[in-house]
């Protein structure tokens, strides 16, 4: 799986082409995924039928979508699936990713990408990076509230002690220390070089992993919560090069415990901190609305993203608001029908907003500041 960077986000929200194609379907984290292959099989048949109507010449389409072809019959890309998959496909353009995030089923053909499904990454699903770090193995998880899934590193990132100081270093070994336990199990101890006289030796192994791991995550400002025995957690904070490091570590050898088992560790370490990033949103909505300063029409919201006056964009999971606003001189047009020339406004408000810096949460009903209210903004001026 790989990282959605703002980078990426804004490569895709400025692509325009007469033809984009954006499906999401989800997927399983294990297994061949058929019934997730018969989905984007089907979402590629919607394709081809929303290209004709596009206008695109049918001779041209099976040239257009081979690449969504070989990947529905790439059986290596759906055994490592996460929970959710997204695609894009435009002239000169295919991309294609695996996420932490539950999708709804979806298949569009615009000028423009819709990139609303992804806007939790960022901010409303509590999106975090979780490292299972120990001296013999690194490991780097992407976690939402409720999804959490690998992106492979061990390419990138150094994984052993040998990988960064050599062969001279011993490795620590696990020996059998005469006794048991209550429940009848041998107790083992290691014997090694010990902790003090490794310290330099570890510092420098860790100083080697945080500098290949920025490659990876330097564009995000998610948290990152490292999971690792308690004597290396220092070590490593002291090394660290990334702003969001949590202060407090997952305590325990990484190696020991199933991503599944760290996942519910690490979210409650978070929780509280996302939570009062949404309540904090809500709230202060409620004290702008006061002052003037929100606006809850779709076509003003529009206009406000544009102009880069949006400061957090609330928006109830699920909104579709279909219009055109290409033009802010002529103003935003709202229509009821769905036609091949008019694209999702919520989407188009939602990028918009995102990418002049404003803070985009897509959330429950329940979560909505005003019950009335399906899609409201605070405004910066």
């Amino acid at each position: 799986m790989a990282i959605l960077s703002r980078k990426i986000f804004r490569e895709l929200a400025e692509v325009r082409q007469q033809y984009c194609v954006s499906i999401y379907i989800p997927t399983e984290r294990s297994g061949e995924n058929k019934k997730a292959q018969i989905r984007f099989k089907n979402k590629i048949l919607q394709v081809r039928d929303a290209l004709s109507d596009f206008g695109m010449p049918g001779k041209h389409i099976p040239d257009f979508i081979e690449p969504l072809e070989m990947l529905l019959n790439d059986s290596g890309v759906w055994r490592h699936m996460s929970d959710g998959l997204a695609v894009f496909l435009s002239p000169g353009k295919f991309a294609y990713s695996s996420f932490p995030i539950r999708f709804q089923d979806h298949a569009t053909v615009n000028k423009h990408f819709y990139l609303l499904p992804l806007m939790p990454l960022f901010n409303g699903d509590g999106r975090f990076f979780l490292l299972a770090l120990s001296l013999n193995a690194v490991s780097l998880f992407e976690g939402t509230r409720d999804h959490i899934a690998e992106i492979e590193i061990q390419h990138l990132v150094p994984q052993r002690m040998e990988d960064t100081i050599g062969t001279d270093y011993e490795p620590k070994s696990l020996q059998f220390r005469s006794g048991q336990t209550a429940g009848g199990q041998g107790l083992y101890h290691g014997q090694g070089r010990g902790k003090d006289f490794k310290k330099e030796e570890i510092e420098k192994h860790l100083r080697a992993v945080d500098k290949n791991l920025m490659d990876v995550i330097n564009d995000n400002d998610v948290p990152l919560i490292v999971a690792c025995v308690d004597y290396i957690f220092p070590i490593y904070r002291k090394v660290n090069s990334y702003p969001g490091l949590f202060h407090k570590n997952i305590p325990g050898n990484p190696e020991e415990t199933h991503m599944q088992d760290l996942h519910p560790k690490a979210w409650a370490l978070v929780e509280d901190l996302f939570r009062k990033h949404r309540t904090e949103a809500a709230r202060q909505f409620h004290f702008l609305a006061g002052k003037e300063r929100t606006v809850t029409h779709i076509a003003d919201i529009a206009e406000a993203a544009v102009n880069g006056r949006i400061d957090t964009l609330l928006i109830e999971k699920g909104l579709q608001i279909r219009g055109i606003a290409d033009n802010m001189e002529s103003g935003v047009l709202v229509q009821k029908e769905n036609t091949k020339n008019n694209y999702c406004l919520v989407d188009f408000a939602a990028k918009n907003s995102f990418l002049n810096g404003a803070k985009v949460f897509l959330l429950d009903k329940e979560e909505m500041p005003d019950p009335d209210v399906r899609i409201g903004a605070t405004l910066r001026y």
